[in-house]
């Protein structure tokens, strides 16, 4: 059965095997849901695309900048969970290190405060 499968991370995340590792295991005609930054984000789209995987890419907007005015990435990140997602595949070196790793945080946070289920790769 497809996933709606959401992947976040490192802006600086640059090594494209563990994502294309995840990406390669879904279900056939599962979607990618993800940012639009550079890092884990850019990586996710073009292997999955590469994989033949759909892709929604989304981006901040203005609601997101009102209602988080220096971290509009917060609401990216809650509306890009609300899409339906099935599973969250986090992508960040740092995460777990205090002080690190805010907005992939922010997001396995929000995942699994609504019952998401969450994977987290740290290389």
């Amino acid at each position: 059965m497809p996933l709606c499968v959401l992947v976040t991370g490192s802006t600086t995340w640059d090594d494209p095997e563990p994502i294309r590792r995840a990406l390669a295991a879904l279900p056939r005609g599962s979607t990618v849901v993800t940012g639009d930054t550079p890092g884990a984000d850019a990586c996710a789209a073009a292997l999955a695309a590469e994989l033949g995987l759909p892709v929604t890419r989304m981006k901040k907007n203005r609601a997101d900048h009102r209602a988080f005015p220096s971290e509009a990435w917060r609401g990216l990140n809650e509306r890009m969970l609300a899409t339906g997602v099935d599973l969250v595949l986090a992508f960040h070196a740092d995460y777990g290190k205090p002080g690190c790793a805010r907005g992939t945080v922010h997001m396995v946070e929000h995942a699994k405060a609504c019952w998401t289920e969450v994977r987290i790769f740290r290389e």
